[in-house]
């Protein structure tokens, strides 16, 4: 008789148990893919407001770039919040950002049709913005935290979901706001709360990612809130490297805020219909989401370096001739120069958090919220001067020098050495 088949046996029921314990209800692959959904849901309602700049200003009979400080408000409570949202989180427990955050955001954005007045519309944006950045530190935080040794395919999954959301966003408010106007993205509402309250039910299991010195781990039972653990001395934060990871992230970002932004006013202007707006700004989320996917199926750890200056590499290119494109060219045009820059996204995400394991929160908020601020604000300042020069289609050579910027510096950062199984 043949000795070696209960051997196979034995690693077939193995092979199993394992098959089995991935969808187990506490199966950490169960938890990202809730958190990835979640994610989802909260960058569709943030991308709603790509397509939506143009269209308000003439509900609100407002001059062409008269809601730019607007989108500066929007931006900044999308981004610099998060900051300080992430200082805190790392020091007391705030498992509750991750579904009141998505609510405040959801009601808001969902809202701003409704609004008479620039004022009232900066007040919606303004809570709106500061419901999605509540959001972001605590969910990638968890979501890095669950495979500490594949956090970059963690993030790239996360990412991903997000990107698909941002992709999905602009169509979903262009194809609206044609047939209802911008009053209709109050309907949001209806189908939004009750996705976030069965994503909330499916997470309240899923175990709190440490608070104090040992901010990179995950915790079976929630944190007791005590000061001894609260409040152990952290490591000092490397400015210097901080400082040049925010360079990295603003220049690489300001092409990703910029070219829908950008797009948006030159496709209106042309005539173009909001389905149109959304669907083009759509191709570019949608090819930055495939970047961050492939990024999770093919990028190895010995490839990260090299990947975070050799995309925006490539991208600069594309980006410099963009405004030539159109209809068709231009959507692939997009689609590619998306996918270029949404590679290394999941990337720098995890070299933050590898660079800071002590405050992962703050770690998540510098290159998911902050880096994305300083973009904005560029973005913002940039249109203002290219439109007042009545020269908008050649700001995509600006976005193309950002990204060339991008991948210089990165040869700056320092190498971060592949995290051990503890």
């Amino acid at each position: 008789m043949n000795q070696t088949t209960p051997c196979l046996e034995h690693a077939a029921a193995e092979k199993a148990s394992s098959a089995m314990k991935n969808f187990s209800p506490t199966s950490p692959w169960l938890f990202l893919a809730l958190l990835a959904a979640l994610h989802f849901l909260v960058d569709i309602v943030a991308g709603t407001t790509s397509p939506m700049w143009p269209i308000l200003e003439r509900d609100l009979s407002v001059e062409t770039g008269g809601l730019l400080w607007v989108y500066v408000c929007w931006s900044m409570a999308t981004s610099f919040s998060q900051l300080l949202i992430g200082l805190y989180a790392d020091r007391y427990p705030c498992r509750w950002l991750l579904w009141a955050g998505p609510l405040l955001g959801i009601l808001s954005i969902s809202c701003i049709g409704l609004a008479t007045s620039p004022w009232g519309a900066a007040a919606l944006f303004v809570m709106g913005g500061l419901g999605i950045a509540a959001f972001h530190p605590e969910g990638a935080a968890m979501a890095g935290a669950l495979f500490p040794q594949q956090r970059s395919r963690a993030m790239a999954i996360f990412a991903f979901c997000g990107y698909l959301g941002q992709s999905a966003g602009p169509y979903y408010c262009g194809v609206v706001a044609d047939r209802f106007g911008l009053d209709g993205l109050v309907w949001g509402i209806a189908w939004g709360a009750p996705l976030l309250l069965l994503l909330w039910l499916g997470l309240r299991k899923a175990p709190a990612v440490a608070v104090g010195r040992r901010a990179d781990v995950l915790l079976k039972k929630r944190p007791v809130q005590n000061a001894s653990v609260q409040h152990t001395p952290q490591t000092r934060l490397p400015w210097g490297a901080v400082g040049l990871l925010l360079a990295v992230g603003a220049l690489r970002i300001l092409p990703a805020l910029g070219v829908p932004l950008a797009l948006a006013y030159l496709l209106e202007a042309s005539s173009g219909s909001s389905s149109v707006v959304g669907a083009v700004q759509s191709a570019f989320m949608g090819g930055i989401g495939l970047g961050a996917m492939a990024c999770a199926a093919f990028l190895k750890h010995r490839w990260e370096r090299t990947a975070l200056w050799l995309f925006p590499l490539l991208a600069t290119p594309l980006l410099a001739v963009m405004a030539l494109g159109a209809g068709w060219l231009l959507v692939l045009m997009v689609g590619v120069c998306g996918l270029l820059l949404g590679v290394t996204m999941p990337v720098y995400i995890s070299y933050g958090q590898q660079l800071l394991p002590h405050g992962q929160r703050v770690a998540s908020s510098i290159t998911m919220g902050v880096s994305w601020g300083i973009g904005g604000a560029l973005v913002a300042a940039a249109m203002a001067v290219f439109q007042a020069f009545d020269a908008l289609p050649s700001i995509f050579l600006f976005f193309a020098a950002a990204a060339l910027a991008s991948s210089l510096l990165c040869h700056l950062l320092p190498t971060i050495a592949k995290p051990q199984a503890e």
